[in-house]
């Protein structure tokens, strides 16, 4: 849009906005130009034009903007509180949000929404307009920094926040710090990732740009949800990474699996049900050459009633495999070595994405509705990009991570209890039994 400026002389000047820059002359003047008065108005829009594309202060900013100026250029702009102001209300303009695209195609993201506070570049990576599976991912290359040099990484989806034309935001955490990550690591979200869907071709392609934007990054290991496409894409980019599935999604799977059945009643009346049950997924701390026969043992001792074999064959089909009468056997869905913590839990590895979790609800908190815009879904993860810097400034300086005492307690004794696996004044369903105090079904 052209927008007229006029001077006290009779010439008239045409200024593009969208090229901050004076771009034709209409009209000849008839007295002597005056100079100083069209310098005096390309400065002001040299001024509009950094404060919409800078992060500098409006002090830096009208400093740089003068240092050029002549004496009557100076004398003719207004008074440096109004500049400021001016620079305020560009950079409030800016803020204003776009509309809304309809389309995946549509989305043009302002430079403002590409760089963070401090105007480094935000946006990572676009697939592009013409991408019918567009996707988008966010963070700095001090983030990439921070999850190249991380050995343990965690990642998980959430549906709340997601932006309409999108389906879910994955975030990609590393952990970082010393040699008990339990007690001592800090969680670093790192990557944010607009996905169109939760299939398995969308995972594979984020992981593989994820790959080239950390060429170096060798994760050893990294814990997911029992999402099967995240799973298989991950493998597929980083086969070299052991692969772990979140052990509180464990036991709330077969909480859900014991609800309809009919037994969460009696689960919760009947002790040595309540005592048995457990068991089930306290084999994830066994020895994982154990667990087919500690399954059978345990399935043994549990009441032979229609709904209990129903949850049997759940856990069994799902998480064990099985031998059908032909003699060939059948994989489960995800193996014993995707969930299991015999070696994991002595090293202070994390087995659950609980803090992940943890963190999308101060997220979800800090964008304050379900399903923003996109506009406030970036500004908000620009805001959360401040406190990440935060948090790896606290590990750079050796500041311990906040942690419950009560949860560092049941850590230690889980570890006792693992480390002392082979002991031979325990039997392995009193193992079980003791794993089984630490944790309860269908607690949130």
């Amino acid at each position: 849009m052209l927008q007229p400026y006029r001077d006290k002389y009779t010439e008239q000047l045409s200024v593009a906005f969208e090229y901050t820059e004076i771009v034709k002359r209409t009209s000849e003047y008839t007295h002597a130009p005056d100079e100083q008065a069209v310098s005096c108005c390309e400065t002001k829009l040299g001024i509009k034009r950094k404060a919409r594309e800078s992060q500098d202060s409006a002090h830096h900013i009208v400093g740089e903007s003068l240092q050029t100026a002549s004496e009557g250029t100076a004398a003719k702009l207004p008074k440096l509180d109004s500049l400021k102001r001016t620079i305020q209300r560009q950079r409030a303009s800016v803020l204003a949000a776009p509309v809304q695209p309809t389309t995946l195609a549509e989305l043009a993201l302002p430079a403002v929404y590409q760089q963070t506070a401090k105007g480094e570049q935000f946006l990572l990576y676009d697939s592009g307009a013409d991408d019918v599976h567009r996707f988008l991912i966010f963070g700095t290359q001090h983030n990439l920094g921070m999850l190249q040099r991380s050995k343990i990484w965690l990642a998980d989806g959430t549906f709340k926040t997601a932006p309409p034309l999108f389906a879910q935001v994955y975030v990609v955490h590393g952990l970082r710090g010393g040699d008990d990550p339990m007690k001592t690591g800090h969680l670093l979200p790192s990557l944010f990732v607009l996905l169109p869907n939760k299939t398995e071709a969308a995972h594979l392609r984020m992981w593989e740009q994820i790959r080239l934007l950390c060429p170096l990054a060798q994760p050893q290991q990294m814990l997911l949800d029992f999402e099967k496409g995240a799973i298989t894409s991950f493998e597929h980019v980083w086969p070299n990474t052991v692969v772990k599935c979140c052990f509180f999604h464990l036991t709330q799977n077969i909480w859900r699996h014991v609800q309809p059945v009919g037994l969460q009643s009696a689960y919760t009346h009947d002790e040595e049900l309540a005592m048995h049950i457990p068991r089930i997924p306290a084999l994830a701390f066994a020895r994982p050459a154990d667990v087919p026969d500690l399954f059978d043992q345990v399935a043994m001792d549990l009441p032979l009633t229609p709904e209990i074999g129903e949850l049997v064959d759940y856990f069994e089909r799902t998480y064990i495999g099985r031998t059908v009468a032909s003699g060939y056997h059948v994989a489960a869905t995800y193996p014993i070595h995707l969930w299991n913590n015999h070696i994991s839990t002595p090293l202070g590895l994390p087995r659950t994405t609980n803090a992940v979790e943890a963190w999308h609800r101060s997220f979800n908190a800090t964008v304050g509705c379900h399903h923003p815009t996109i506009w406030k879904f970036i500004l908000s993860h620009k805001r959360e990009q401040g406190l990440v810097e935060v948090r790896h400034t606290n590990y750079l300086v050796g500041k311990p991570p906040t942690k419950l005492r009560r949860s560092q307690q049941s850590e230690e004794a889980l570890k006792t209890l693992v480390r002392e696996y082979y002991s031979p004044d325990r039997s392995k369903m009193e193992f079980l039994q003791g794993v089984a105090h630490y944790f309860s079904l269908g607690a949130d």
